[in-house]
């Protein structure tokens, strides 16, 4: 069905245009870089018009200059642009007018869209009838067009929380199906995790298919061709502390010094740093913002009795 287009939804579209001709112009500066972060928070909605202007951008066989990969990665298109055959000044006012019927052109159904997290807070974004977060040094390819389900994980964490239909995530050796599910997902070189809390999911491996309705962890292993499954059920304690990072929080309950830096690692560019091995087994139980390094490190310090030495570029802890 055509979407409607309401002032408001054509300002977002001209608001959206005009962000992707920005970037392709030139590299942000950091004001304009904090004005666009800014907008994409204001609305779930901005995101989802960000998208199509890029494929707009596409469609019309637009070549992005270089400085189209300052953008912010996980927003990065999945394939290439072809040659120009438009320019950047008329492109403004036809993708406003435009961006609204896009969808519905064969050749923009099948494109897809990298999302891709740096050393950055976990975000969220509006899609189908839910939420998909993405973790810290996430990267996943997301469908453009509405009416596909179909999400493929290269690594990171995925937090999914679908309100109702169907959702379908895969990696290389797994694929997940959800119905009115919510779950996390998580791909590391150590391998596969999931933390299904709530509706009904069913993963397919080549052993066969396996269905889960009440909350549970898996833990995949590989063995040989297939992957080896690990299950044991969470407690409504487990699902508080292993969701609180599509909220910006770490969760730690009786948790080593070591195991809680690398944990928080991911969230910030600063190293963390422990100067005494001695230091390395203190337990540390409690609830810190991913948004502040610096808290958590003063916090921690209190928790064990130790020294932390803050800078612009680290954060060490000492006896």
């Amino acid at each position: 069905m055509p979407e409607d287009r309401s002032e408001d939804s054509t300002a977002r579209d001209a608001m959206a245009a005009h962000w992707v001709t920005q970037q392709d112009a030139q590299s942000l500066t950091g004001k304009e870089r904090q004005d666009f972060e800014a907008w994409l928070a204001q609305d779930v909605r901005n995101f989802g018009a960000y998208v199509r202007a890029q494929a707009f951008f596409r469609h019309l066989n637009y070549r992005a200059s270089p400085s189209l990969s300052h953008v912010p990665a996980r927003n990065t298109p999945s394939r290439p642009p072809r040659t120009a055959t438009i320019s950047r000044r008329r492109f403004l006012p036809l993708a406003a007018a435009s961006i609204g019927s896009l969808m519905l052109y064969d050749t923009a159904r099948d494109q897809t869209v990298r999302l891709e997290r740096g050393h950055e807070l976990p975000r969220n974004y509006a899609w189908h009838q839910g939420v998909i977060t993405l973790d810290a040094l996430t990267t996943a390819y997301l469908p453009e067009a509405t009416s596909s389900d179909r999400i493929e994980m290269i690594n990171g964490r995925l937090g999914i929380q679908l309100h109702s239909g169907i959702v379908s995530v895969s990696t290389d050796t797994l694929r997940l199906t959800g119905t009115a599910a919510d779950f996390d997902l998580t791909r590391s070189p150590q391998g596969l995790r999931l933390q299904h809390y709530a509706g009904t999911l069913t993963w397919q491996t080549p052993d066969g298919q396996h269905q889960l309705t009440t909350p549970t962890a898996v833990e995949f292993t590989q063995a040989g061709r297939s992957l080896q499954a690990t299950c044991r059920p969470l407690s409504p304690d487990d699902i508080i502390e292993q969701t609180a990072w599509r909220q910006g929080t770490l969760v730690l309950n009786d948790t080593t010094l070591q195991n809680a830096l690398a944990r928080f690692a991911p969230y910030t560019r600063l190293k963390l740093m422990i100067r005494d091995p001695h230091l390395s087994g203190s337990r540390i139980s409690g609830s810190f913002a991913l948004a502040a390094p610096e808290d958590f490190a003063l916090s921690i310090a209190r928790l064990i009795r130790c020294r932390v030495e803050i800078s612009n570029r680290s954060i060490a802890f000492t006896a």
